[in-house]
């Protein structure tokens, strides 16, 4: 428990390991330097804020439980070489994926999740939560905690798509993140993976936000931000001249025999990320190319164990590559490669920054490396602060006086050493350019001006602004699959207390529904069966039954064709049917087909149909649909990226070639459709009406149901009938037009069935294999799904 003061009305709970996110020379001192580093430190007369706890690892879990396995998280070795995009096969071929530790991957966030939620209170509305080791757990909160803000900041990479999905539990490590309010990169690299992951595993869109990266899932949007965390500076600051560091600073350069030499030095950990062996054979191509200056340079590496077990034969392999390195290119003068292994105190860490001209780092993928900033304020204005880092470190975009290499290249590695040898030389003639004490005095400013506490104060502002629900959310499902159904304000679910007396009391009433996704399901399986096959017999009765009752007007409008609303519906005779969005239609009771518009000009047809074959020929998994009214061409098969991008490109060219023509271009999810203008399920909606009510009064109840896009103009021009009770309602939890929202199609067909006095007693049904699961997998999809 500490005093802290946050901003007015704010309080945090910080769950994790403190270790696993302070810099390393924060690490002696913990808890003192998180405190300060992230919040102002008040006196004893601060407001006593019990909501303010710090959890680690070993506190969170019972003694029995705290071995190894638990501590450095019990998916480490998957999920730390995978975020790296390091692919390690067996040599045997067996699964690296082991079911056992992601059931104990589970367990340890459900623990953090009960100690949070046992100690939660009405006083606290936000929780923030730090890296990989506890990616479900935003979810399992969002379960119990739905009104709380949630941050999650992972503080390694995100790997591309190709590698992610090779996880078995991909899926569920990201559910498990979007349950948070706001997550947390360091790069836009590692944001733009992992929104590629969500479209195409999860199937879900990303969008831009008021100049914030966002995306939506179950009726949640969850903003991406980037932010690189900096470090302690002040604490580098104080060191850099104390008596210690300068003890260490001399002892250091007499055991390394240093003096005169260009210091190429480095502190990384034992790791294969790291690149270490690629530094060495870098350096060691220096040495063969350049013999002159062989007895002008030193490698100083320094080489920390990582806390979990290090992969059997790293640091085999790096001792091998220093002692070759050594005994090939020694002299009784000169050893070319001091390597030391093992825990680094602080002041050590200072004295071999001091000591170093030029910071060598070479990792082959890097999420959080703060050694470069630790480097800068350590070597301080004297020093020119050069640096060699990888163009996989991500701090490096963001400073002066650094050569980005790539580490592989070892030959252009050994070439930039050179460079900087000759300018290591031109330092000790007082020749150093005015350029470079610039640049590392811009570097000194940014390193400062971006301290840990500012990334967090800036990271916590943003928590404070997202929206979450200030009342109780509904939730549904069972055990794990419990998830909660956030509303928008005025956008409530249509209840039967509230349709059924304004139904009863009416004389003269209109149902105007769309087909697929209103009626009949369309998720990942259900969308081929529904396109080839006929409704259900459940959707058949209760669209019979409704027509049957003469105050009943019931009208079907539908993108599909004609011939197929004529096949689907043959045997509902007083049904009204619309094809094409309205080109075609079929009043109740008629069987003849009119004709929306009598005369329409096709010349557009052949342009529009040249553009969008070549692109069709180009994306593979779309295709081209040709109606009477429309040219539609089908892209969700596609790569969800490559797709958007094509269906962008074409919607442009489409719209420059046929701005000649009476038609329109318009996209959905999936798809990109040429119709003609005014054809329309608005204009539809205004046929019907002004066609079955010519001769009597208007409706005085009319029940408006879709769940795309193409079903928007439909909900608004009814919303203008003011003289009937209207009760418009989009099919899944998405903004829309309507004022109601109905879950699925199974709540659809059972409000139906029981305005009628069906026997159904309520709106899930759970026998249904379109039950709960079918609800998740359809609610919240990202902006307005549709078919053309």
């Amino acid at each position: 428990m500490l005093r802290v003061q946050f901003p007015e009305n704010f309080t945090l709970i910080r769950f994790g390991s403190v270790f696993d996110v302070l810099p390393y020379g924060s690490r002696e001192e913990p808890l003192s330097c998180f405190t300060k580093g992230f919040v102002k430190v008040k006196g004893e007369s601060a407001p006593d804020l019990k909501s303010v706890l710090f959890f680690s690892w070993r506190s969170s879990l019972a003694a029995k439980e705290r071995s190894q396995t638990y501590l450095c998280s019990p998916l480490e070795g998957v999920l730390w070489p995978v975020f790296h995009m390091v692919n390690y096969i067996p040599d045997g071929g067996e699964s690296t994926y082991d079911e056992a530790l992601w059931h104990v991957y589970m367990i340890v966030n459900r623990k953090f999740k009960e100690a949070i939620v046992g100690r939660f209170h009405e006083g606290v509305d936000s929780i923030w939560i730090h890296d990989y080791h506890l990616m479900l757990l935003p979810s399992m909160l969002r379960r119990d905690l739905d009104r709380c803000r949630i941050g999650f900041f992972l503080h390694t990479p995100w790997p591309s798509s190709e590698m992610y999905r090779n996880l078995p539990w991909r899926v569920q490590l990201l559910e498990g993140m979007l349950g948070s309010s706001i997550l947390g990169f360091h790069l836009f690299d590692y944001a733009r993976h992992f929104l590629s992951a969500c479209v195409r595993l999860l199937d879900l869109e990303q969008k831009l936000t008021r100049g914030a990266l966002t995306v939506e899932h179950h009726g949640r949007i969850i903003t991406l931000r980037v932010s690189h965390i900096g470090i302690h500076p002040e604490r580098f600051q104080r060191n850099r001249e104390n008596e210690e560091v300068n003890r260490l600073c001399k002892a250091m350069a007499q055991q390394y025999q240093v003096m005169d030499k260009c210091v190429f030095g480095a502190i990384d950990d034992l790791d294969i990320i790291k690149g270490i062996t690629l530094k060495l054979l870098a350096f060691e191509e220096f040495l063969r190319a350049y013999p002159v200056l062989r007895s002008k340079v030193k490698l100083v590496q320094f080489v920390v164990p990582r806390p979990s077990a290090v992969k059997k034969g790293i640091r085999e392999e790096i001792e091998s590559h220093v002692n070759r390195i050594n005994e090939k290119y020694s002299t009784p003068e000169n050893k070319p490669v001091e390597y030391r292994a093992g825990a680094v105190s602080f002041n050590e860490r200072i004295a071999l920054y001091r000591l170093t001209d030029v910071l060598t780092l070479t990792p082959i993928r890097d999420g959080l490396n703060l050694v470069p900033y630790e480097y800068i304020l350590s070597s301080g204005k004297t020093q020119p602060g050069r640096m060699i880092l990888s163009e996989c470190t991500g701090c490096s975009r963001a400073l002066s006086l650094t050569v980005r290499v790539n580490p592989f290249d070892k030959r252009t590695v050994a070439d930039v050493m050179k460079l900087f040898v000759t300018a290591c030389e031109a330092d000790k003639e007082s020749q150093t350019q005015t350029d470079d004490k610039l640049r590392q005095k811009a570097n000194i400013s940014y390193v400062t001006e971006h301290s840990t506490r500012d990334w967090a104060e800036s990271f916590l502002r943003d928590v404070e602004k997202v929206y979450e629900p200030s009342r109780p959310v509904p939730k549904i499902g069972l055990g794990r699959m419990i998830q909660p159904l956030f509303e928008f304000e005025g956008f409530d679910h249509l209840e039967i207390d509230t349709i059924y007396s304004a139904y009863k009391e009416s004389q003269r009433r209109l149902f105007l529904m769309d087909y697929d996704g209103t009626l009949e399901a369309t998720g990942s399986n259900e969308q081929v069966k529904a396109w080839s096959s006929p409704p259900s017999e459940r959707v058949l009765m209760t669209l019979s039954k409704l027509s049957s009752n003469p105050k009943d007007v019931v009208c079907i409008l539908s993108g599909r064709s004609r011939s197929t609303m004529e096949e689907k519906f043959s045997s509902l005779k007083e049904v009204g049917l619309a094809a094409e969005h309205g080109f075609y239609y079929r009043l109740p009771g008629s069987t003849e087909w009119h004709l929306q518009m009598a005369s329409a000009d096709s010349s557009w047809k052949e342009p529009a149909r040249e553009i969008m074959g070549a692109y069709t020929e180009r994306t593979d998994g779309s295709f081209l649909e040709e109606k009477e009214s429309a040219l539609v061409w089908h892209y969700k098969k596609a790569d969800p990226e490559f797709g958007r991008s094509q269906a962008k490109e074409m919607h442009e060219n489409l719209d420059s070639v046929l701005n000649v023509f009476d038609v329109e271009v318009l996209s959905g999810y999936g798809w990109l459709q040429v119709r003609l203008q005014g054809v329309s399920k608005k204009n539809m909606v205004k046929k019907f009406v002004s066609e079955q009510y010519k001769d009597t009064e208007q409706p005085d109840f009319i029940f408006c149901a879709g769940d795309d896009v193409t079903d928007e103009d439909m909900f608004s021009v009814v919303s203008s009938y003011k003289h009937a009770r209207i009760f418009t309602c989009v099919v899944g939890m998405k903004p829309s037009a309507a004022r109601y929202y109905l879950r699925n199609n199974e709540e659809v067909l059972n409000l139906l069935a029981k305005i009628q006095g069906s026997n159904r007693t309520g709106f899930t049904d759970t026998s249904s294999r379109s039950g709960f699961r079918t609800m998740l997998s359809d609610i919240g999809r990202t902006g307005l799904t549709s078919r053309p």
